[in-house]
C-alpha cells in the first residue's frame, strides 16, 4: 500500500526554452504545468479550453475517477496510473483536494463472474480487499473495494488551467490548419505563439487528441463515444459494474454525480440517444440508491456525449524530429485512460522533451567539430 504525499519535482532547465503545446484537454494541461516545473516558458495553442463546450473535446465529459484500464502486460501504463494514483493521493492529503477537485472516495467494482480478478493494482491502493458473494449487489457474484479518487472534472481542468497562468504561461485559442501537412501546422502554431519574451520555439507537444487524426495525420486514431447523464447530488462511493458498462462516479465538491455509460468504437455523432438515457438511469439505481427522489428516480440535470481519442496500439508517447527539423513530443490516444495516465504521462513527455534537446546539442557538437 503506496500513501506517497511527495510533490514530484524536476531540475529546472538552465536555459528556459519556449514549448508550444497543442491541444488543451486533461494530457495538454498537465503536461504543461509540468513543463513549467522543468523551468520551460510554454505556449498552449487550442481550439477548444476549459469552459468550452463540444463533443470533440472529450476532457469535460469524462466522469472521472481513479481505475486503472491497464492490462496486466502493459506496464508503462501501469507506472503512469500509479504516479497519477500517487500523486493525486498526495494532492488531497496536503488539504489541496477542495481547490483542485479531487476527492479520495470509496469505490467498489462488480463483476458477473464467480472470482473477482485480483487487478495488478491491488498493492497500490489503499484499502483494497475483496468482498463475499454475500456483499454483492445482485446479480452480480464478484466485487473488489478500495479508496480511489474521483474528480470534479470542470473545477480540475480550471485548476490545471489556473496553474499554467500563475506560472506564466499564454493560451492562444486558435484552430490549426489541416491542409498544410502536420509541418505547416506546426508553422502556423509557432507564428500564434510567437512572442520576443519566451524566445524561439524548441519543441513542440502534440496533445490533440482524436484531432491528430488528421493534423499528423494518424489512420489509427477513432472514437470511442460515450454517454453519461448528470444528476443532483453526491453518491457516496464511486460504484462500477466492469462487465456491464454502468458506473456511478460522484464530483467531489459539485453536488452533482455522473452516472453511465457507453462505449461506442468507432461512433462519430455526438447526438443524445434517449434510449440510451433511459437505460443508463435505471441500471444505476442499484448503485446509488441514496440519490433517488420520493418518486424513485434520479433529478437529471444534463446529458452529454464525449468522444474518447483512442488508437489502434495504444496511447502514442514519443518523440520525433520532422524533417524541417521541427522537434515533436506526442501524447495523444490516452481513450478513456486520460486522467488516470495524466501524471505518469507527463513525466514521460517532459522526459522525451530533454532527449530531444540533448539529442540536438550532441549533433550541433559534432557539426562544430
Amino acid at each position: 500500500m503506496s500513501t506517497s504525499t511527495s510533490t514530484s519535482t524536476f531540475p529546472p532547465n538552465p536555459k528556459p526554452n519556449h514549448i508550444i503545446i497543442l491541444g488543451a484537454g486533461i494530457t495538454a494541461l498537465q503536461t504543461a504545468v509540468y513543463l513549467q516545473r522543468a523551468g520551460y516558458s510554454t505556449t498552449i495553442v487550442a481550439e477548444h479550453t476549459p469552459g468550452d463546450e463540444s463533443g470533440l473535446y472529450t476532457s469535460p465529459w469524462a466522469g472521472a475517477q481513479w481505475r486503472s484500464h491497464a492490462g496486466e502486460d502493459e506496464r508503462e501504463e501501469q507506472e503512469w496510473d500509479r504516479e497519477t494514483y500517487e500523486e493525486w493521493m498526495g494532492t488531497v492529503r496536503r488539504g489541496e483536494g477542495g481547490r483542485s477537485g479531487l476527492g479520495i472516495v470509496p469505490s467498489t467494482n462488480y463483476w458477473s463472474s464467480p472470482t473477482a480478478p485480483l487487478p495488478w493494482w491491488h498493492n497500490l491502493v489503499e484499502y483494497f480487499h475483496v468482498l463475499s458473494p454475500f456483499q454483492c449487489l445482485p446479480p452480480t457474484q464478484s466485487a473488489v473495494s478500495f479508496s480511489t479518487i474521483c474528480i470534479n472534472v470542470p473545477l480540475h481542468l480550471q485548476y490545471l488551467l489556473a496553474s499554467f497562468h500563475t506560472a506564466g504561461g499564454k493560451l492562444v485559442k486558435a484552430r490549426l490548419p489541416t491542409d498544410t501537412g502536420f509541418s505547416g501546422a506546426l508553422k502556423a502554431a509557432a507564428a500564434l505563439a510567437k512572442d520576443a519574451s519566451f524566445g524561439e520555439v524548441c519543441c513542440f507537444i502534440n496533445a490533440t487528441g482524436l484531432g491528430a487524426k488528421t493534423l499528423v495525420p494518424d489512420a489509427g486514431m477513432f472514437p470511442v463515444k460515450g454517454q453519461t447523464v448528470l444528476v443532483r447530488g453526491e453518491a457516496k462511493s464511486a460504484t462500477t459494474l466492469v462487465d456491464g458498462d454502468r458506473y456511478v462516479i460522484p464530483r467531489p465538491g459539485s453536488g452533482t454525480t455522473i452516472l453511465g455509460g457507453t462505449r461506442e468504437k468507432g461512433d462519430w455523432d455526438t447526438s443524445v440517444d434517449d434510449t440510451t438515457t433511459k437505460a443508463i438511469l435505471e441500471g444505476c439505481k442499484v448503485l446509488a440508491p441514496e440519490l433517488l427522489g420520493k418518486d424513485g428516480e434520479f433529478e437529471v440535470l444534463s446529458v452529454q456525449c464525449g468522444l474518447r481519442p483512442a488508437r489502434e496500439g495504444g496511447a502514442r508517447v514519443e518523440g520525433e524530429i520532422l524533417e524541417g527539423g521541427e522537434k515533436v513530443v506526442h501524447s495523444y490516444g490516452h481513450a478513456g485512460a486520460g486522467y488516470q495516465n495524466a501524471v505518469g504521462c507527463a513525466r514521460k513527455v517532459v522526459r522525451l522533451v530533454k532527449e530531444l534537446k540533448e539529442q540536438e546539442d550532441q549533433v550541433s557538437g559534432k557539426a562544430r567539430l
